[in-house]
């Protein structure tokens, strides 16, 4: 995924860069309510990223660390946060906003079939997730369709554990009869990795993440 990433950003013009010494953004200590330890990684990673003058956008694959840098390092009161969170975008909402101003920044071929996106509960709270619909419709061929769904029940470790399994299963019920609904060759798009999982758990679908149909799509 991280290198489907890089090269539709590179096929657009833009040099990418890893952050080095980064570590987890904190969303599971968080999740879990272990304020201290998600606080700490915090404090960590935007002391890399707040940079004095540095503009430069950071952007993420997965929406749930995007909204916890985006939103929660704030709601912590870490220093820097807001500076940090002024320069975060979901990779999805970047390239839109590229193509909207430069339609010719990529080009790209037909897909084979229709595309069917599954829209992160994080995304869905902190964005309206139309604009995923907006960026697959520039793919000849996507005739996309945003599925109405709500979480897939995984979040996180939730449908890890014994004890919250079943129940995981029937929030994810919804989401997995909508996907086994979809005609043959269509393309399911899923860029949470527990919404991945739960789907490929749930349906005989293989869904891939929003880079990987833009990379699959360069001309």
């Amino acid at each position: 995924i991280g290198q489907a990433a890089v090269t539709v950003l590179e096929a657009a013009g833009f040099e990418v860069r890893l952050v080095a010494g980064r570590q987890c953004c904190g969303r599971p200590a968080f999740s879990q309510g272990n304020l201290a330890e998600a606080a700490r990684l915090g404090r960590h990673n935007l002391a890399l990223l707040n940079q004095p003058g540095d503009t430069t956008p950071i952007l993420f694959l997965e929406p749930s660390c995007w909204s916890m840098v985006a939103q929660d390092y704030r709601e912590l009161g870490l220093p820097g946060a807001q500076e940090v969170a002024a320069r975060s975008q979901l990779f999805e909402e970047f390239i839109e906003r590229l193509l909207e101003r430069e339609p010719s920044a990529l080009r790209f071929k037909a897909l084979p079939g229709p595309v069917a996106i599954h829209a992160h509960c994080h995304a869905k709270a902190l964005r309206d997730p139309a604009f995923l619909e907006r960026l697959a419709r520039r793919l000849p061929g996507a005739a996309p369709t945003l599925l109405e769904t709500g979480c897939c029940g995984m979040a996180g470790a939730f449908g890890a554990k014994k004890s919250t399994y079943a129940l995981s299963v029937e929030v994810g019920s919804d989401l997995a009869e909508k996907i086994r609904a979809q005609p043959a060759g269509v393309q399911v798009v899923a860029s949470g990795t527990s919404c991945r999982q739960q789907i490929e758990h749930l349906t005989p679908t293989r869904p891939i993440h929003f880079a990987e149909l833009l990379a699959s799509a360069l001309a």
